[in-house]
């Protein structure tokens, strides 16, 4: 192997390659997306390797995990003792055997640049065949050995797709990376470790809250963090979880406290959707305000409609406060809102929550206003959740502060 080899392989001219061959329409379709040198040492920052005894990446794409956790392994006393030792420790899954190559190659590239480095031995090595561990295949059609002692390291593909029944994930089209996390985690032994990369809708989604509690109720999770974007390829932000899998436990016994001494939104306001799909929901004869994301301005008071539909759906009533459901991090201001005070029917676009009284007065409204327009609901929210839009549950376990 040269030197010139050894230099590319470890500098990331794997990705570029693949990056280059694959189209940004395929590689979104399949999901993928290498998590890079970069995220890997995000993903595996401060942990400690040493104490695990295999390393398995269920997605390895082209091994930028396996890369960082063999960076810090203990080398042996010749590069062909250490890859013998790593082909032992690292199990690697992927629908591509080209990338599994593409991973050996470079994990043998590292060993011989660390024993060069670090002991001074040069040796001129010859690509190996692919260890027993490196399996060709879809790891959701793959039952996997996993041990105590046993660490999963994986950046699990984005793209939706359909979830097996009964899962706790979800029905119908979700998260890949959910539903490869769930795969994992069911068939995993007590002791076993996972560092992945996700979107953080996982972490903060409110339709990814069963999927929250059944993680917690099998595993510690020491973190799950958000990250921001994971860059220009996939817009996406994303978290990464850091947890170690034990005995199930009843979720409602061993429940962190809650802040429950503060009041959130949800106490005084029932949050819903706008039912009002375009070109989906049915119409009928008769007219109705409508209330839509372009005609209802922000920081404006709607005491009557400016504009009207036929839509047959749900109907609202004021005095309400709407917010846009199109919400980033990036904005200035989260939650965007308008208060309506008209008390006609009214029909209200789905772009836009929904928050409702429980007492049904406007001044409760106007205190929400306060409370939403306060710097630390955008601190609160944008810890919460890192989507790109805003949830019914994001939205009542925001705190009532300064209301």
């Amino acid at each position: 192997m040269s030197e010139n080899l050894v230099s590319e392989l470890m500098n990331g001219h794997a990705t570029d390659f693949v990056y280059s061959t694959l189209s940004l329409s395929d590689r979104r379709l399949h999901g993928v997306f290498f998590s890079g040198p970069s995220w890997a040492k995000k993903i595996l920052s401060g942990q400690k390797m040493g104490k695990w005894r295999r390393f398995i990446d269920p997605s390895v794409g082209v091994g930028d995990l396996l890369i960082e956790v063999c960076s810090s392994l203990p080398l042996k006393s010749s590069v062909h003792k250490t890859i013998e030792d790593w082909s032992g420790r690292l199990v690697a899954i992927d629908l591509r055997k080209s990338f599994l190559d593409i991973t050996w190659l470079r994990l043998q590239a590292l060993a011989a640049h660390r024993h060069k480095t670090e002991k001074g031995q040069t040796v001129d090595l010859e690509f190996r065949e692919l260890p027993e561990g490196f399996i060709v295949g879809d790891v959701l059609t793959i039952k996997l050995d996993l041990r105590k002692h046993d660490c999963v390291v994986m950046n699990p593909p984005y793209q939706r797709i359909v979830a097996p029944a009964h899962s706790f994930v979800g029905k119908g089209k979700r998260s890949a990376a959910a539903i490869h996390l769930e795969h994992i985690i069911l068939q995993a032994p007590p002791g076993v470790g996972l560092f992945a990369l996700v979107p953080d809708v996982l972490r903060s989604g409110s339709s990814y809250e069963r999927f929250r509690k059944e993680l917690k109720s099998i595993a510690d999770v020491s973190s799950f963090e958000s990250f921001g974007a994971f860059g220009i390829q996939a817009d996406i932000d994303v978290a990464i979880l850091a947890a170690v899998t034990r005995q199930p436990t009843n979720e409602k016994k061993s429940a962190r406290k809650e802040t429950s001494y503060l009041k959130k939104v949800g106490d005084f306001f029932d949050v819903s959707v706008g039912p009002v799909v375009p070109h989906r929901t049915p119409v009928t004869g008769q007219s109705y305000g409508y209330l839509t994301a372009k005609n209802a301005v922000v920081g404006k008071e709607i005491s009557s409609p400016v504009e009207f539909a036929n839509y047959a759906c749900r109907l609202e009533r004021g005095p309400l406060v709407i917010v846009r459901r199109t919400s980033s991090p990036s904005d200035k201001k989260r939650a965007r809102s308008t208060l309506v005070t008209c008390s006609n029917e009214l029909l209200v676009e789905n772009h836009l929550l929904i928050l409702k009284p429980k007492d049904k007065k406007i001044s409760t409204c106007r205190a929400l206003l306060r409370v939403l327009e306060d710097q630390g609901s955008d601190v609160w929210l944008n810890e919460f959740i890192r989507c790109r839009h805003l949830t019914v549950g994001s939205l009542k376990q925001l705190p009532w502060i300064n209301g």
